[in-house]
């Protein structure tokens, strides 16, 4: 899908288009650099001169000014009278402590940003660079190598934010009417089981990850008020066994692993699944996503991964059709991620 600008500049015959993808990583890094010192939180807090932010934030002028003047093109601070103040965004999404707060997603994503200096070396060697999923499964429940449980809380704050753009999207587009029990496998945060239970008053939803993912899902479905309708159990989903259901949910499941392993799940949850039980896969399918992050997401696979690949609708309907599913059919859920559907 072409964007608007990219239209304007192949219109105009110039290399503006180019020249703003060889430059946009210095959007991400201005803001991770201001988060990391606090400007949002100081800006939060009462507009400021350039001479007191940067006291203020123990910096000399002259990077404080820099710093400033790209927030301020990215429209993330605004000027007035010779203030600096937060932008309406910037305070909703990039000040701690508030509800919507993306600051651990920012953390997260600076962290893709070293590994992402590497990235010539994962496209030639074909090797992950710090082994968060191996063939068989995720390394250390969620942690790469010598992160700990640490790097599992990490990964699952940043996996709340990305949620949030898409869990109620899928809720809604979810054809879920007479479905009375769903089991969400690899549930992550939780966010798609509570988007689930919210929108289907009627539903109960079993959520099964890892022991250590499943203590951080627990706290989000407690805190949602869901805990009386969405059981979260600790299960490798590849071999422990699942409960009766009518429907499974894979939500950005089978991209972590290679085609074997993919496939073999999706035979898993057909005899599993009684006949009429649903399948419903949710992921980033470039072919059905309006923005551009899923085409760009096969990058941070190969980063992490051993096997990773983004998985497109063809892919996955083939092995949906190969497993004995019918029925199948597809839609657009967000910006992120489309949704596939198939019966037994």
């Amino acid at each position: 899908m072409t964007s608007p600008q990219a239209a304007r500049a192949s219109a105009d015959g110039d290399s503006s288009r180019v020249h703003s993808i060889l430059t946009a990583y210095l959007q991400s890094k201005a803001v991770f650099t201001a988060l990391g010192l606090g400007v949002f939180e100081a800006l939060e807090e009462r507009p400021r001169t350039l001479a007191e932010l940067a006291r203020g934030l123990e910096l000399e002028e002259r990077p404080a000014r820099a710093l400033l003047v790209a927030l301020k093109g990215l429209d993330l601070v605004r000027t007035e009278n010779g203030t600096y103040r937060n932008s309406d965004e910037a305070s909703r999404y990039l000040v701690a402590g508030r509800p919507e707060y993306m600051g651990g997603f920012a953390a997260h994503q600076n962290t893709h940003f070293g590994h992402f200096s590497r990235l010539d070396e994962a496209v030639r060697t074909n090797t992950s660079l710090n082994q968060r999923v191996l063939k068989q499964g995720y390394r250390d429940q969620g942690a790469a190598a010598g992160e700990g449980r640490e790097g599992t809380g990490r990964l699952i704050q940043a996996m709340r934010v990305s949620s949030r753009l898409q869990a109620g999207k899928l809720a809604a587009a979810a054809p879920l009417a007479g479905v009375r029990r769903v089991v969400d496998l690899g549930c992550g945060s939780g966010d798609y089981s509570i988007a689930l239970a919210t929108h289907h008053p009627e539903l109960k939803v079993t959520a099964l990850d890892y022991p250590a993912v499943t203590d951080l899902a627990r706290a989000n479905v407690r805190e949602a008020g869901l805990a009386d309708r969405i059981e979260v159990r600790p299960a490798d989903i590849m071999e422990d066994p699942w409960p009766e259901t009518d429907a499974v949910l894979l939500s950005h499941v089978l991209d972590g692993y290679g085609p074997e392993r993919a496939a073999h799940l999706v035979k898993r949850i057909h005899a599993h699944l009684p006949d009429g039980g649903l399948l419903l896969v949710h992921s980033h399918m470039p072919a059905l996503a309006t923005g551009l992050f899923p085409s760009m997401f096969g990058l941070i696979l190969l980063v992490n991964t051993e096997e990773g690949e983004v998985r497109d609708v063809d892919e996955i309907r083939a092995w949906v059709e190969d497993a004995g599913f019918r029925e199948t059919g597809t839609r657009t859920v967000s910006l992120l991620s489309g949704l596939l559907t198939a019966t037994k």
